[in-house]
């Protein structure tokens, strides 16, 4: 016969976690999964992403792309991670206007951008 089980506190948890366990301990049907995660604010996030990434490739060329990375955005602003400060000085005086158009074409809610140099990883 088991033991019963102490009153709540650090001697039941630890009783309850070293009792045997067989199977899953909880499983779920992964469309239940995916709609969970569909409706999640990392989703939101990923979507809006998505759409910063296809207007960013509508106004700049793939070698530029390449060395211009979307690293934060919140309350409106996009924070830009550019790889070195000659390419972001001409971001931001040639690039920054069309860059803010097509922003909130694309419907990603981005009214300012915020620039900065990546760090040289060494």
């Amino acid at each position: 016969m088991p033991r019963p089980l102490p009153p709540p506190g650090p001697e039941r948890d630890r009783a309850i976690a070293a009792q045997p366990r067989y199977g899953f301990r909880c499983a779920l049907p992964i469309d239940a999964l995916v709609d969970q995660w569909l409706g999640s604010d990392e989703a939101k996030r990923a979507r809006r992403l998505a759409r910063v990434a296809g207007a960013m490739a509508g106004v700049l060329d793939a070698r530029t792309r390449r060395q211009v990375r979307p690293v934060r955005f919140a309350t409106g602003t996009l924070t830009i991670e550019v790889a070195n400060s000659v390419l972001l000085g001409e971001l931001r005086q040639h690039h920054e206007h069309a860059l803010i158009d097509a922003l909130a074409r694309a419907g990603t809610g981005v009214t300012r951008l915020a620039w900065r140099v990546a760090a040289r990883r060494t």
